[in-house]
């Protein structure tokens, strides 16, 4: 068995590039910065990978993703090899998007940013209590340890049965 499968956490470099194949397909190009984990005292390293996303998940990103950005990249690396400009032989690898998921609130816009003194504090969380009461449990005694009903007769022909 063979299994390609990422998950990578990391913010957005730039904004999303988006395009169109010939065929009318959108394409989604973006890199995504990702902090190995460092023990305390040693400098942080980040790695850059590109991400491709098509259809609609591509016009989904273009559409609500920004620089900075923090996300969950969950998809395949895949290698293409081709020839740039020069004529040389390159290969890049690239993670083939099947999931993006937004990690942060998106921000509201304001105008201007509230003053101490317009600014109130969120309203306590809620709680939920049930309003009718729970059901009685209903005690049930299984036959056995299946809850089924099991028909001993149906191989009585078979010969030499060595379960018996």
């Amino acid at each position: 068995m063979y299994y390609n499968r990422i998950v990578l956490i990391g913010r957005l470099t730039r904004d999303p590039e988006l395009r169109a194949t010939p065929d009318g397909m959108s394409v989604a190009r973006f890199t995504l910065a990702v902090d190995r984990g460092t023990r305390a005292g040693e400098e942080r390293v980040t790695d850059f990978f590109d991400i491709v996303a098509f259809r609609q998940l591509a016009d989904t990103v273009a559409n609500y993703m920004t620089k900075g950005k923090l996300v969950l990249v969950e998809g395949r690396l895949q290698t293409r090899k081709y020839t740039d400009r020069e004529g040389n032989p390159r290969k890049a690898y690239e993670i083939l998007a099947d999931a993006v998921r937004f990690l942060e609130r998106r921000e509201v816009e304001t105008e201007t940013p509230p003053t101490e003194a317009e600014y109130t504090p969120a309203a306590a969380p809620r709680t939920y209590e049930r309003t009718t009461p729970a059901p009685a449990a209903v005690e049930t005694t299984p036959e056995n340890d299946y809850d089924i009903e099991l028909d001993t007769g149906e191989f009585d022909d078979v010969v030499d049965d060595p379960f018996r």
